[in-house]
């Protein structure tokens, strides 16, 4: 990548976890960057607080910090030791970026104990 896109925009979010116990994952969605941040809520009420940083011209850092304060009372999240949790918890990756028919894809693997989950970003038309 010659020159590095700008991170700004509107994107898909697509996750698939190894998770496969009785919780059901529930991230995925759209979610739009402004200056290098977002903020999202997902299907199970938790608000997604990320940011966005280019390390190089191949690879964009992810931080993403979750808030479970509103999220339905019934859900819960894998935390670090792999057990499910109420505890907002924080994730942070690297994802690698590439361009695919004039849209940036971002994707890499978010892992939390034993959970791995494959998350794919790509750039839609605002």
């Amino acid at each position: 990548m010659a020159t590095r896109p700008e991170l700004d925009g509107k994107y898909t979010v697509v996750t698939q976890s190894s998770y496969d116990g009785p919780l059901e994952k529930q991230s995925d969605g759209f979610t739009t960057i402004k200056d290098g941040k977002t903020t999202r809520v997902d299907g199970a009420g938790c608000e997604w607080h990320s940011t966005f940083e280019w390390v190089d011209d191949q690879t964009v850092k992810m931080t993403s910090v979750v808030d479970t304060s509103n999220a339905n009372p019934d859900y819960l999240l894998i935390g670090a030791d792999g057990k499910p949790t109420y505890s907002g918890q924080t994730y942070e990756t690297t994802l690698k970026a590439k361009t695919e028919n004039g849209f940036l894809v971002l994707s890499g693997l978010v892992v939390s104990g034993p959970s791995r989950v494959n998350i794919t970003m790509r750039r839609v038309r605002d």
